[in-house]
């Protein structure tokens, strides 16, 4: 867990740190003189200068954006338009995108705007008419980006992107998030959805995740969220993040303002008005710097809880009004009633020109944050209105699923582990032909092979070294693709996990068809170690929510350190919707049974594989013994014990029955 002797002298040492702070051991006492003192100004500050950069955006160069002499300036008023302004960016010239209507999933065509492999760019609403409804922003590998001025909101967490109002996924450098208005919904009108499914419908409103440097969040309103601000996906996502923010209002959310692990933060001149369970959670490390800000009305505005090992922060100046605390657990901390510092963070850069009195900090952020706030060029009139959507083709009905009979034997594609993924022949098929999976690319570069054969017929995925690496095996082709339902397909999964904490693999089944002309179903696999978040997670899988089999900090967790067999079913009833379940260890009894769930998507409605490794962001340590996958059924365990390869591997719980 963490030094509790190292905390102490922390803490100590701490005390002379903030306002009270004094440089005067034998202060001269003043006479009391019986008159009160004077009520502080709790006013408006009026701020002059909007445009400049504060923060550690203004390092590294700076944030310029899309700005500069020889910039090019489009207006838009669709997604589509904006994703073609984006695409098709001069390198050589700085691009400013003025968005003038509202963009949506149907106008952009995309489930995303992709933000990926460029620079130099600013996306900026023009007045109050810039509106991102159901979309967000993804960021990749990008530097000098700017968004300013625009309402992003209700960004689903199913619909093949991040699900994030803005997600930043290193390496990302010098970015300004400023004057928006971000927010989701605390509900979600479905009934049929339990607690954990409605916050996982959506997910952050600003997230950055990978190697994120230089980054600004400033005068924004977020509100309405249940995971609202992320900085780090896991314990093992270990960067030196550097992340300022100032001014902005946070209101109606439940948690994460912001969660952050490892790295710098630095948190000024905020308005918190409202958290259900807690406000800022530095962990892993972190050290953040959180100054004349204003906490009100909420529970547990600093803390570290819930990670492998605890972050720091520096109280300066701040206001506590009307908070609930609750006690320190064992494995962490909580700031409490009489809140002190725990660590130091001298920040690079100079912002004093930027930083207004705590009294002040309500009325100023309550009048200055949001949109409409900055100067703009005037709009050019109303977007058209969109042409009639023409009528789509729903596609084949669904259709029932007929028992499935026991099989007699079955032609497995097999993986044994005995080479590494991308060696000739390491697959061999279902019609007994030799194959072996593809490497793939990232930002148009080859990703490094982090497989490594054992000598003993096993796998070793290691991305330890560098979670932002990305590493994928994959095999196209692995079900049929022809339309017909209801379509079947059956993986088994020889798995040892680590005992570090850390995630294992990423696995992905995509079941699309060669003629699909709507969306497709794929089912993504999250093998995980790292604390409370430990488990199989199936991602998005029931109805646009994730669901994880034997969580750490659930009851009857499963011990993923330790080797088993994973057994996964599909039976697709039309392309989007069917039945999901999931086995451990040859029991017949599922961890998870999803009847009737609408699939999350395919990435492209013609995707047709199998898939093993890590798409990157976090680290990854685990053991592949071996791999077994058929579409002939979805097959249960019992229906399977003894019909499994000799000489695969360890395949407990599936030996031959007496």
């Amino acid at each position: 867990m963490f030094n509790k002797t190292l905390l102490a002298i922390l803490v100590g040492s701490s005390l002379l740190l903030g306002c009270n702070s004094s440089d005067n051991d034998d202060p001269t006492l003043e006479p009391d003189t019986g008159s009160e003192t004077p009520a502080p100004d709790t006013g408006v500050v009026n701020l002059t200068d909007l445009d400049t950069v504060y923060g550690y955006a203004a390092e590294n160069g700076g944030t310029t954006g899309g700005s500069g002499e020889n910039k090019v300036e489009v207006t838009v008023c669709t997604g589509e338009q904006m994703i073609n302004a984006i695409k098709n960016k001069d390198p050589n010239r700085p691009l400013t995108i003025w968005v003038n209507g509202t963009i949506t999933l149907q106008n952009a065509k995309d489930s995303r705007i992709d933000i990926k492999d460029v620079s130099d760019i600013s996306i900026i609403g023009l007045g109050t008419q810039g509106e991102m409804a159901g979309i967000g922003f993804n960021i990749v590998r990008a530097e000098n980006i700017i968004i300013r001025n625009l309402r992003i909101h209700h960004v689903r967490a199913n619909l093949g992107a991040p699900g994030d109002g803005i997600s930043m996924e290193g390496p990302v450098r010098n970015i300004w998030i400023d004057h928006n208005e971000i927010y989701n919904s605390l509900t979600v009108d479905d009934p049929a959805l339990t607690e954990d499914q409605v916050k996982d419908y959506y997910d952050g409103l600003v997230d950055a995740k990978g190697d994120a440097q230089f980054i600004t969040i400033s005068f924004n309103k977020f509100h309405n969220s249940w995971k609202t601000s992320l900085v780090g996906s896991s314990d093992s996502d270990n960067f030196n993040r550097t992340l300022t923010y100032h001014h902005n209002h946070w209101y109606n959310v439940n948690s994460r303002l912001p969660l952050f692990r490892f790295g710098k933060g630095h948190i000024y001149n905020n308005f918190y008005d409202g958290a259900l369970e807690s406000g800022i959670n530095s962990r892993m490390g972190a050290v953040i710097r959180i100054e004349h800000n204003h906490f009100a009305d909420m529970k547990n505005p600093v803390m570290s809880l819930y990670s492998q090992e605890i972050g720091y922060w520096q109280l300066i100046d701040n206001i506590f009004e009307n908070i609930t605390w609750q006690e320190s657990p064992n494995d962490g901390v909580v700031a409490g009633e009489n809140a002190e510092s725990t660590g130091e963070l001298n920040v690079p850069y100079d912002y004093s020109a930027n930083l207004i009195p705590v009294h002040n900090v309500k009325a100023t952020v309550l009048s200055y944050a949001g949109v409409g706030v900055i100067d703009t060029p005037p709009s050019p009139g109303l977007c058209a209105a969109p042409a009639p959507a023409e009528p789509v083709d729903p596609g084949p009905a669904p259709v029932p699923i007929d028992p499935v009979e026991p099989p007699l034997s079955v032609d497995w594609g097999t993986y044994d582990g005995s080479l590494q993924p991308f060696a000739a022949n390491s697959i061999t098929l279902p019609d007994g032909s030799q194959s072996s999976f593809a490497p793939q690319q990232s930002g148009g570069a080859a990703e490094p092979n982090l497989f490594t054969a054992n000598g003993d017929g096993t796998i070793t995925f290691d991305s330890l070294a560098n979670a932002a690496d990305r590493s994928r095996a994959k095999l196209d082709n692995v079900a049929p693709a022809d339309g017909v339902y209801p379509k079947f397909f059956t993986l088994l999964m020889g798995i040892k996990g680590n005992a570090g904490g850390n995630r294992i693999l990423e696995t992905e089944v995509a079941l699309g068809d060669t003629a699909a002309v709507g969306a497709s179903s794929r089912l993504k696999v999250v093998f995980r170690n790292d604390g409370n978040n430990s488990g199989v997670q199936l991602e998005n899988a029931d109805n646009g929510s994730s669901v994880t089999a034997g969580k750490g900090n659930e009851p009857d967790p499963l011990d993923m350190s330790q080797f088993r067999v994973y057994h996964f079913t599909i039976a697709l009833t039309s392309p989007t919707t069917g039945n999901v379940a999931l086995y451990v260890a040859g029991n017949n009894t599922p961890l998870v049974q999803l009847d009737g769930v609408t699939m999350r998507p395919a990435s492209n409605n013609t995707d047709n594989y199998l898939q093993l490794g890590d798409a990157g962001g976090s680290s990854y340590l685990g053991d592949i013994d071996w791999v077994l996958w058929t579409d002939a059924g979805a097959y249960t365990p019992d229906m399977l014990k003894g019909l499994l390869p000799a000489g695969i591997g360890d395949i407990s719980g599936y030996e031959v029955q007496p």
